[in-house]
C-alpha cells in the first residue's frame, strides 16, 4: 500500500462515516472485515479514484450491504 492509497482509505472512510453517521472506526472496521477494503477498493483503486464522492459513498455503501456489513 502507498500513499496515494492509504490517503484514498481515508477519504473513503471518512466520507462513509458522515454519509452514514457512523464512527470512522466502524465504517473502517465494516470496510475490512467484508473484504471491501482488500478485496474491492485496493485493487480498483485506478478507476474509484476518478469517481466523484457521492458515488463512492453510494457505490460503496451498497457494496457493503451485498456483503451483509450494513443494514
Amino acid at each position: 500500500m502507498n500513499t496515494e492509497n492509504l490517503e484514498f482509505i481515508t477519504f473513503c472512510v471518512g466520507s462513509l462515516s458522515d454519509a452514514l453517521g457512523k464512527s470512522a472506526s466502524q465504517v473502517y472496521g465494516a470496510l475490512r472485515s467484508s473484504g471491501v477494503l482488500n478485496d474491492y477498493i485496493l485493487p480498483c483503486y485506478d478507476t474509484l479514484h476518478t469517481f466523484s464522492k457521492d458515488y463512492l459513498v453510494e457505490e460503496l455503501t451498497e457494496v457493503l450491504k451485498e456483503r451483509g456489513a450494513l443494514a
